[in-house]
């Protein structure tokens, strides 16, 4: 099996400061992004510790590096973002979304706090693996997508879980047997909440390799106005 990935990272249209962050270890064929919430100081400085943390943690000498539990790698870097936001803005400490994945053999391993995303395109069908965590996402569960255009106008912004927002945190886990074709986009909401599924798929089913796939959502979400920060990484499965 052979894996091809890329990386982006764009501050977008509107945003003066990247708060996004992404993380690619071949070596442990790990990926990560990051989205430092803009509602909080600190949110640039977050994602990136974040990044930090997780490089620490992948260059280990430890044997079992490739067998790390991705729910306990995330709620230990939470508690150290918890701490050190509280220290450097104790009314309000920072924040961040995590979306990690690692093939281990034929497995994809998930680990997901937050509203990045994380999808599956296999035989043409695209998948969001990932749920989010925020009040729509609570609201529409609660009371149905009929209900959609009643609900708040924050909600789709407004995070129920994150890192760096207290020690106690629950982590998304899930899984799933790769494919050969099988391809996996990591992303931040400044894609997914600027391009729909048909326009994303249309772009991932394309015949060309991870990089190109990338700069074209990118480009994409961007004369969409790109309203937000947008981080991608594309993975091709072969």
């Amino acid at each position: 099996m052979q894996i091809y990935s890329h990386g982006i990272t764009d501050r977008g249209r509107v945003r003066t400061e990247n708060e996004d962050a992404l993380f690619i270890d071949q070596a442990h064929q790990v990926y990560a992004v990051a989205d430092g919430l803009g509602g909080l100081p600190g949110g640039a400085r977050c994602s990136t510790r974040i990044v930090e943390l997780l490089s620490q943690a992948f260059t280990t000498d430890e044997a079992d590096i490739n067998h790390v539990d991705l729910a306990e790698l995330i709620i230990g870097i939470n508690r150290i973002i918890t701490a050190e936001g509280i220290s450097a803005h104790p009314f309000t400490g920072s924040g961040s979304t995590l979306s990690i994945g690692q093939i281990i053999q034929d497995q994809f391993l998930i680990g997901h706090v937050g509203d990045s995303a994380i999808y599956l395109l296999r035989h043409g069908n695209l998948e969001k693996v990932t749920v989010d965590h925020t009040m729509e996402q609570e609201y529409i569960d609660r009371l149905g997508e009929e209900a959609r255009d009643a609900m708040p106008r924050d909600y789709p912004h407004t995070l129920t879980r994150c890192v760096g927002q207290g020690d106690e945190m629950r982590v998304d886990q899930t899984r799933f047997t790769l494919e050969s074709g099988d391809r996996i986009l990591l992303c931040t909401d400044g894609l997914n909440k600027v391009l729909n599924d048909l326009e994303i798929r249309a772009v991932l089913e394309s015949g060309y390799g991870p990089k190109v796939i990338a700069e074209t959502l990118v480009e994409k979400a961007n004369a969409s106005k790109g309203p937000d920060n947008i981080t991608i990484i594309v993975l091709i499965i072969e």
